[in-house]
């Protein structure tokens, strides 16, 4: 498991396609939480042996069903259950009556244990007491509360029971979370972590907008879209800070989105490797959406 970013010459910056590296560092990548019903190490027979393991040369990229990176993270786990030859069901729509009470990310069977796996991707800025998704419309804690309070819960209830296979009837329930938190980088705003995350979370920065010339450092970088979000950059070409803030200037004219940034070094092989991750926001953010 990668408990930080690796350096530029790891071997994970020598796989060419996105797809590899998305598949790596979702199953390897840092937990974001960190603690008993979310551990930092996944379970015996869902750890792979080796962080780059050979056959992700011959991984053919998946055909994603949505663009929405929550989902895109399921399927691309999907495809290392199928990879590593896990018996599993996924999506289990829970019943009663005709009412639907939740979904069940992942029932996994491993040699010595059947796994209930809720699967979450998440990227939240840091802001006084509140850890905010970047349309504001989500909250860490509120992940939290509903993962304790209701989903990881939903598989020992009666309704699920019922509706699981018998060699089913014994879960463990965990939930799996990647992704990356943002601390503040202007000085005038603190962030508060909650108990429950990982020390070694995966980590960026963000600022407001009117910020980024003072703040960010004179650089190479590189603009994510949001598909390229899930695990760290591998690219051909960089720009300079200048260039950079240019294009920040015309987004932020016209968007009020989040704009993802990633400071980049060439390595040996000259590929042009992520070493720090940061988000622009518009001035308004979090007030406004």
């Amino acid at each position: 498991m990668f408990s930080r970013l690796p350096d530029p010459d790891h071997p994970y910056f020598s796989l060419p396609y996105q797809h590899q590296r998305d598949l790596v560092w979702s199953v390897c990548g840092p937990a974001l939480l960190d603690c008993e019903w979310s551990p930092t190490q996944l379970p015996d027979g869902l750890r792979p042996e080796v962080q780059i393991p050979t056959w992700i040369h011959s991984q053919v990229e998946p055909e994603f069903r949505s663009t929405r990176l929550g989902l895109m993270f399921e399927e691309i786990w999907h495809q290392y259950l199928h990879q590593t030859g896990c018996s599993f069901t996924a999506n289990l729509q829970v019943q009663k009556g005709k009412q639907t009470l939740g979904e069940l990310d992942l029932l996994v069977e491993t040699p010595s244990q059947h796994w209930h796996l809720e699967l979450a991707l998440k990227f939240y800025l840091g802001f006084g007491e509140d850890w905010i998704g970047p349309n504001r419309r989500d909250y860490l804690a509120d992940k939290i509360h509903h993962t304790v309070t209701r989903q990881l819960p939903l598989a020992h209830s009666e309704e699920a029971k019922q509706q699981l296979p018998e060699n089913l009837s014994k879960l463990k329930s965990m939930a799996l979370v990647r992704g990356c938190l943002f601390h503040p980088a202007e000085s005038g705003i603190a962030a508060k972590l909650p108990s429950e995350v990982n020390t070694n979370h995966w980590r960026g920065h963000w600022i407001h907008q009117s910020q980024a010339q003072q703040t960010l450092p004179e650089s190479r970088w590189y603009l994510l879209s949001k598909p390229q979000w899930i695990s760290p950059a591998s690219v051909d070409f960089s720009v300079d800070k200048h260039t950079l803030l240019e294009h920040a200037e015309i987004h932020f004219r016209h968007l009020d989105t989040a704009l993802c940034a990633v400071e980049v070094v060439e390595n040996q092989q000259g590929k042009w490797c992520e070493q720090q991750r940061w988000l622009l926001m518009p001035d308004h953010w979090p007030n406004q959406p």
